[in-house]
């Protein structure tokens, strides 16, 4: 797992990376400072991305905070919407509380099997149709 919360986080992938694009435009859009609010952007109060990664026999697998037990599966039930396929990655938005949001950048791979798959799929969004 990769935590991005600046610009200069974008260096810890290679731009050939297939997440490099998706992860750079959302840094560009997201991490930015609340002048209305008069305070610069905290990654802790404000939230970041992640970029999960295959993790081998790691215990607990997908462990998404430090020092803390919650693991990706854990959120199954509290995604706020994730976004189909895009270049091989979902996009998943979870919001903490009102002024905190973590986008989980989740690969369409084999590795993502059980119930960690099914509750993407179970609360993909629905492309928008126009009504008659």
């Amino acid at each position: 797992m990769l935590t991005f919360k600046s610009a200069a986080d974008l260096r810890q992938l290679p731009t050939s990376h297939p997440a490099y694009n998706i992860i750079a435009d959302l840094v560009q859009r997201l991490i930015v400072d609340w002048p209305p609010q008069h305070r610069p952007y905290n990654p802790e109060d404000d939230g970041y991305i992640v970029l999960i990664e295959e993790e081998g026999d790691q215990n607990p697998p997908f462990a998404i905070w430090p020092d803390d037990p919650t693991i990706l599966l854990d959120l199954r039930h509290s995604w706020e919407g994730i976004m189909s396929v895009v270049d091989g990655y979902w996009q998943a938005v979870f919001l903490a509380n009102n002024e905190c949001g973590f986008v989980f950048i989740i690969p369409d791979a084999p590795w993502i099997t059980g119930e960690l798959r099914q509750s993407i799929l179970d609360n993909l969004d629905t492309p928008w149709e126009e009504a008659d």
